[in-house]
């Protein structure tokens, strides 16, 4: 019998990836890129109206007024108090 080699691992310089017991890769996520945080700064300081889709399919318009690492803030159109939105929630915003 052969004896037992181990397996050399290599590494590349991009983002390891590793699968779980389901054998679906956890992919780096928006908020890992910075592109989230950055779009959401542009919202608020445009005070441009948006939809926020949850994903339920309800739909919520008004402006995002802050945001967060886990929340954010929207007013809605019609007046009214904020209301504080989790992003795990949100199925995707789109501007008007």
């Amino acid at each position: 019998m052969a004896p037992f080699k181990k397996r050399r691992r290599f590494r590349s310089n991009r983002v390891d990836r590793h699968v779980d017991r389901l054998g679906q890769a956890d992919l780096p996520s928006s908020e890992g890129t910075g592109s989230e945080a950055t779009n959401l700064r542009s919202l608020v300081d445009s005070r441009e109206k948006v939809t926020v889709v949850f994903q339920d399919g309800e739909h919520l318009r008004g402006r995002v007024r802050y945001y967060d690492r886990d929340t954010f803030s929207i007013g809605p159109a019609g007046g009214g108090p904020k209301i504080l939105l989790r992003k795990n929630g949100v199925l995707y915003i789109s501007e008007d």
